[in-house]
């Protein structure tokens, strides 16, 4: 019997050793990735036109993540997405019933945290297939300072919810503005400032143990801080592009990674003139910008223009492409590439 017992002892100590190797060669493994910070465009997982189900944005989601495994196995990894079709769509699920029920819609950025909630859940079982089973993955609900004295809550911009007509519009409550030939609702779309710093500090200590990180869903919960510290949620669509990028910057990435529903930038879009951008400075790209709605490309412009001048000393890199081809991207095969190492006036194209 103490036989039994000595070798009992043993068998676990070996299996606390091997725990412990385990977890120190993941701890080596995830110091040594680059870390890219993903945006993922809420067009991209709801293509345009396209009825609003889940079956749909379900099959979306994973055609999609097919293209992630490469960028999965070699970095670690934080998503952010869009929710601009998703939350419109609940915005009209809650003014429908305020009109049925005389109660009071709930707030959008309640709507917000509800998105947040789908889409993560939604992406994590995508994910799930192609990392490891003791590879950590969570969806963290993120609160995002913003200035209630922007001047984007006087101006709403960002697009959200589903296409309709002219008429269609008309009809309904809310501001609508064309979107290509059609219309959609525009929310204020104020820039974020930072995230909450518990929250901040949480997706810090994931991402340094290498897990899969989804935060900052839909730009995050848009709040405000009062005087004496209280947080307090707005009415508002942070533009999750903006969102992204200052993430990275917060979690010191080494790159910026933009998709979306189109292959690349374009100048003179959807002209006989379209150019589609292969890489270029962010000087140069910048210099572009009346080429790029502010509804749409121009943000993710912004984006990682801004991430490419400040990460590392200038030293990150930013790409837009789209959502199907993220290991193209990587490869340097597809997508609009900026970078800051051939000079401010370089540009060159497909």
């Amino acid at each position: 019997m103490l036989s039994n017992l000595l070798d009992k002892r043993y068998a676990i100590r070996r299996t606390a050793r091997s725990v412990v190797v385990a977890l120190q060669s993941r701890l080596v493994s995830a110091s040594s990735k680059p870390h890219i910070v993903v945006a993922l465009g809420g067009n991209a997982l709801l293509k345009r036109n396209e009825q609003m189900t889940m079956d749909n944005q379900r099959r979306n989601i994973e055609e999609g993540m097919k293209s992630f495994k490469g960028l999965l196995d070699e970095h670690t990894v934080t998503i952010v997405h869009g929710n601009g079709p998703q939350v419109g769509l609940l915005f009209l699920e809650t003014t429908s019933y305020k009109k049925e029920t005389g109660l009071e819609a709930i707030k959008l950025d309640v709507l917000d945290a509800e998105t947040e909630g789908m889409i993560g859940y939604l992406l994590e079982q995508a994910m799930q297939k192609y990392i490891s089973p003791t590879r950590g993955m969570a969806t963290v609900l993120s609160q995002i300072i913003v200035d209630p004295s922007d001047p984007a809550f006087d101006n709403p911009s960002k697009f959200v919810g589903p296409v309709f007509s002219k008429e269609e519009a008309d009809k309904l409550d809310g501001t609508f503005k064309q979107d290509g030939d059609s219309y959609r609702r525009v929310v204020p779309s104020p820039p974020p400032i930072r995230m909450l710093p518990s929250q901040l500090q949480a997706v810090k200590c994931l991402t340094k143990q290498d897990c899969v990180v989804i935060c900052a869903g839909g730009g995050g919960i848009p709040v405000v801080q009062e005087k004496d510290g209280t947080i307090r949620g707005v009415e508002a669509v942070i533009d999750k592009d903006r969102a992204a990028c200052m993430m990275a910057l917060d979690l010191d990435a080494t790159g910026l990674l933009i998709l979306t529903d189109v292959s690349a930038v374009a100048i003179d879009y959807k002209t006989k003139d379209e150019r589609w951008i292969k890489s270029v400075s962010p000087e140069k790209l910048l210099s572009l910008m009346s080429h790029f709605p502010s509804g749409s490309m121009g943000p993710k412009v912004d984006a990682v223009c801004e991430f490419a001048a400040k990460s590392g000393g200038g030293g990150g890199y930013g790409a837009i492409g789209s959502l199907n081809d993220a290991d193209k991207i990587l490869r340097r095969d597809a997508g609009t590439h900026v970078r800051n190492d051939l000079g401010e006036d370089h540009i060159e194209f497909y």
